[in-house]
């Protein structure tokens, strides 16, 4: 059950450690201002998110492989329902990365903030009985 609700975690853009916080203070993908602004901590379990400087760049690994499996899953169903056509194809792609740019962004940095931080069903619980 761990590894589903990781996958939702990291779907929903949440805290990898109690699933409950929100990674980003702008929840809206498409609005401009903000868009990049993560807390330094969780709300709900205080779990560090800047862990160290720089930390976010080995989100474009992740970053990277998503993309391809865009990119992969447009040129099969292209070809799959359309005779092959180059044009048509990076049409296609151009517009539905446009699109989707702004959350890969986002998951990105989950799925490597999930990497590195487990899920810890009783995070909230220790952090409310510290403070």
């Amino acid at each position: 059950m761990s590894e589903f609700s990781n996958i939702i975690a990291v779907a929903k853009l949440k805290c990898p450690k109690c699933h409950e916080g929100d990674l980003f203070i702008n929840k809206n993908n498409y609005r401009y201002k903000g868009f990049f602004n993560m807390p330094d901590r969780c709300p709900k379990c205080h779990q560090d998110f800047q862990i160290e400087t720089g930390f976010y760049y080995g989100a474009m690994y992740s970053s990277y492989a998503i993309t391809v499996a865009i990119n992969a899953g447009i040129f099969l169903l292209l070809n799959l329902f359309f005779e092959y056509n180059i044009g048509l194809f990076l049409i296609v792609d151009a517009i539905v990365l446009l699109v989707t740019m702004p959350y890969v962004f986002k998951v990105s940095r989950a799925v490597w903030l999930a990497l590195m931080v487990k899920y810890d069903s009783n995070a909230i619980k220790k952090h409310e009985s510290k403070a």
